[in-house]
């Protein structure tokens, strides 16, 4: 028996080893090592990065059923945002194991791993995201009081290591929405959130060369900035002032763009909305496509069954990046339980929302809707193309992360309670953030000596970095 499992484990080595993929940027443009043009139809699939440190709507449903319906539908990339504590190889909860019993006894870090082999079986494109600090909610900046610099950069590390023989990981987000007291160009090591992701994409590079490195913008900014609001993330206007420092073959520029489902900004108001985004998008994130390509890290809203605005914000924003000759993004979210924007699949954690796939499918073969909403300064030439390789086929309360509870107890009797509270949606998302949770932000949160400089002491809990192996 010991012989059979070594020669399977061989077999899936060798099989790794002969589908190895480099990724990498030339122009706009993203491309595999066999020169053939990436395009990422991607969704965030969010859960790692919350307190269940797993993947959601496992108390629902058959994970892997989930990512077939997820390619089934025409996506061929997912998300995966994450926190440190997931990769700690901690007990996970909300899993039914009667509907995932080859979960049973796996940590969070055997979770995100299985998960990882069978996205990558299924041919589907992984970006990996650093989504939490603390697992709770989403940091002004890369490190906190808590955790520090020196931590972020060895998870950074360690996530690279673990999984840069996977054919299919693509890369990662380095942080999830610096905003707040986060700067572009001030050349502050505590606060300048460009020189962060330089040190951070070094040291990812040092260890997965062929990988891409995703960088957000900040939030609103005095800086090199139209003076706008921006929701976080969003805001590159920086850039046009202060280059980014990560190699310029390996830099996937990732803002993230909402609605007024998330928040209603005084452009969703103007009395030529939605006409007037594009002017706003141009300012924050369109102006870079010119040289760089851009692949919104999140996107999403209600469509329709939200702020009245919402639906005309979202055709908009595809016209724009058809205008733009971008054809790929990853949409917030898969899950239902995000509670300003909902998701692809309804509550009952199955129906697919028809109307979000036809708005995604016109996005990834650049169909307008006859109504377009160009780029104020007119489209520019390139463009991604078409999917290069295999195709096929979006973290939970709110686009801000996943809920950190709500999912129900396993077992039989629980099932039957989570499929009736399914119908009630506020059953089963956590509270909702407070209304500034994502664009309003809070100052004095960099502690005054600026990151600190020791590592957490929880590190040497984690587990040693393991090879790829395909299992």
């Amino acid at each position: 028996m010991k012989g059979i499992r070594a020669a399977v484990l061989m077999a899936a080595l060798m099989i790794v080893q002969q589908d190895a993929i480099a990724y990498s940027v030339s122009g706009r443009t993203i491309y595999n090592d066999a020169g053939a043009v990436v395009q990422l139809k991607g969704v965030n699939w969010f859960g790692f990065e919350t307190t269940n440190y797993t993947v959601h709507g496992l108390w629902a449903r058959n994970w892997k059923q989930m990512i077939q319906q997820m390619k089934d539908q025409g996506f061929n990339a997912v998300r995966l945002p994450f926190c440190p504590t997931t990769l700690r190889g901690v007990a996970t909860s909300s899993i039914d194991y009667s509907l995932n019993p080859d979960l049973a006894g796996k940590n969070s870090l055997a979770v995100l791993d299985a998960v990882i082999s069978e996205l990558n079986r299924q041919g589907m494109y992984i970006l990996l995201d650093h989504h939490r600090a603390d697992c709770n909610s989403i940091a002004e900046l890369w490190y906190t009081t808590n955790y520090s610099e020196a931590q972020w950069l060895a998870d950074l590390r360690f996530v690279a290591n673990r999984y840069r023989k996977a054919p299919r990981v693509i890369g990662i987000d380095l942080k999830n929405e610096p905003h707040g007291a986060a700067t572009w160009g001030s050349r502050n090591n505590a606060t300048d959130w460009n020189l962060a992701a330089g040190r951070a994409a070094s040291q990812v590079l040092g260890v997965a060369p062929n990988w891409l490195i995703f960088v957000q913008g900040i939030g609103a900014s005095s800086q090199c900035s139209s003076g706008q609001a921006a929701f976080w993330g969003e805001n590159l206007a920086p850039l046009a002032c202060t280059p980014s420092p990560v190699p310029a073959n390996r830099l996937v520029l990732s803002p993230h763009s909402y609605g007024p489902d998330v928040y209603v900004q005084p452009y969703h108001k103007a009395a030529n909305f939605p006409a007037n985004m594009a002017a706003i998008w141009d300012g924050h994130w369109g102006f870079a496509t010119a040289s760089a390509p851009v692949v919104l890290g999140e996107f999403g809203g209600k469509y329709g069954e939200g702020n009245s605005r919402d639906r005309a914000w979202q055709n908009a924003l595809v016209d724009y990046l058809i205008s733009k000759r971008i054809n790929s993004g990853f949409y917030w979210s898969w899950n239902p339980n995000s509670s300003d924007t909902g998701g692809i699949l309804r509550d009952d954690w199955t129906t697919v929302r028809s109307d979000k796939m036809s708005l995604l499918r016109r996005l990834w073969t650049g169909t307008a809707s006859g109504t377009t909403t160009g780029s104020s300064t007119g489209g520019t030439t390139g463009g991604t193309g078409t999917s290069g390789g295999t195709s096929g086929g979006t973290t939970g309360g709110g686009t801000t992360g996943g809920s950190t509870g709500g999912a129900p107890a396993v077992g039989p009797a629980a099932r039957q309670v989570a499929l009736r509270e399914e119908r009630r949606p506020e059953a089963r998302r956590a509270p909702a953030p407070a209304a500034a949770h994502r664009r309003s932000p809070s100052v004095n949160r960099v502690p005054a000596n600026g990151p600190p400089a020791t590592a957490r002491t929880s590190s040497s809990a984690m587990s040693a970095p393991a090879p790829w192996s395909g299992t």
